[in-house]
């Protein structure tokens, strides 16, 4: 797709896990066609910015030959698939993501929104709930797993081995409603719409509320070695660093897991503690990577986040989208003349103040945001 600075090329990793040999090719491709910056998605993807279009065939074919590629480009959209990082060979949330692919390249798989995707977070506990996906498979209080359509707490408990059977048939009845001019693209809003559920799907158990996006390191399991990408950006001689270190397990929190590791080796390129006031902003790329962007976000993100009172998170939006983070928090957003500032809500919602000057910015953001804003975000509510 076009962006500011060129194409972006997108990367969607099989079971979000780049072997040793895949992330060593990675860093040689980048290498070889002198691309910059890799970037961790929010959606578990990598991504390359400013690639230009006499690149784009050379990655494709190295892409396909470190096994990344699928076979068309309808093949690559319906695999949409989030895996919960932690999951080990042969357990519930391996057997059902692999169950899943399979079915999503078979030719008579449903045709979907482009965004459509699932979640597969078969673990001890929930850890994809505020990542983007559609159709959730979940565990239930019974062990069973649960089917569950985003925008409802309940779902449908069923055995494991059907699980992804339900999933898929969950995907299908969403997309033989999504058609038309104005029909909703995503579950969450087709559900908010229509508000159907109970009538249309059995009602299940209500699942347990998952971890905040913002402490996703203070929930994994013990001997769970992390790296964090600052503004989920790594430079290409990061990457070539990172990637000589284990196999790689991609996150929806632009970080990474090390197999068989069990504390990440510190680097300046990258984030290993859980104190670095960086891991509790949100940042989008900013201009001039983004055309939309009214300015530049991360050299601001670096500077807001220095001064980050210690039990607050904050979000940093170059437009309204609010493409880092796409739901309520202590926001800022850049303007082609200074920033608004949200006390608390989406990147698209009126501003309760301008600064034209950053120390005024920097003032308003120690006294307005803190540990309160963790609790409303869980409960899902909105600024007092």
């Amino acid at each position: 797709m076009p962006s500011g600075d060129g194409w972006i090329l997108r990367i969607r990793v099989p079971l979000g896990r780049l072997s040793r040999r895949q992330a060593e090719g990675l860093a040689a491709l980048m290498q070889a066609q002198r691309l910059d910056v890799i970037e961790l998605t929010q959606r578990a993807h990598l991504q390359w910015r400013g690639v230009q279009p006499e690149q784009h065939a050379a990655l494709l074919r190295g892409l396909r030959a470190l096994g990344l590629l699928d076979q068309d480009a309808t093949q690559e959209a319906r695999r949409n698939v989030l895996v919960q990082p932690c999951w080990q060979p042969g357990d519930a949330t391996h057997r059902v993501a692999r169950q899943l692919l399979q079915r999503l390249r078979q030719p008579e798989a449903p045709q979907l929104p482009a965004k459509f995707g699932f979640a597969v977070d078969l673990g001890q506990r929930p850890y994809l709930r505020k990542a983007s996906a559609d159709v959730r498979i979940e565990v239930s209080q019974d062990g069973w797993a649960l089917v569950r359509p985003d925008g409802s707490p309940y779902g449908m408990a069923v055995p494991l081995e059907r699980a992804a059977e339900e999933a898929m048939a969950l995907a299908t009845w969403f997309a033989q409603r999504a058609q038309g001019p104005g029909a909703a693209r995503r579950m969450a809003a087709w559900m908010a719409q229509r508000r159907r559920l109970a009538s249309e799907l059995a009602p299940g158990v209500q699942p347990d509320a998952g971890p905040h996006a913002f402490a996703w390191w203070a929930v994994l399991p013990p001997g769970v070695a992390w790296v964090a990408a600052p503004w989920g950006r790594l430079s290409a001689a990061a990457w070539t660093r990172l990637a000589q270190l284990a196999p790689l397990r991609l996150t929806p929190w632009r970080a990474v897991l090390l197999e068989r590791h069990a504390r990440a080796p510190q680097d300046e390129a990258w984030i290993t503690e859980a104190t670095d006031p960086r891991l509790r902003v949100a940042a989008c790329v900013g201009a001039p990577g983004c055309v939309q962007a009214a300015g530049d976000t991360l050299r601001l993100a670096g500077l807001l986040a220095a001064n980050l009172p210690p039990d607050g998170w904050l979000h940093v939006s170059g437009c309204a989208k609010g493409c880092a983070h796409p739901h309520p928090a202590p926001t800022v957003r850049v303007r082609p003349e200074g920033w608004d500032w949200i006390g608390w809500g989406r990147a698209d919602v009126a501003a309760d103040a301008h600064f034209n000057e950053v120390e005024p910015l920097i003032d308003a953001m120690r006294r307005n945001v803190g540990r309160q804003d963790w609790q409303r975000s869980e409960e899902g509510g909105v600024a007092r």
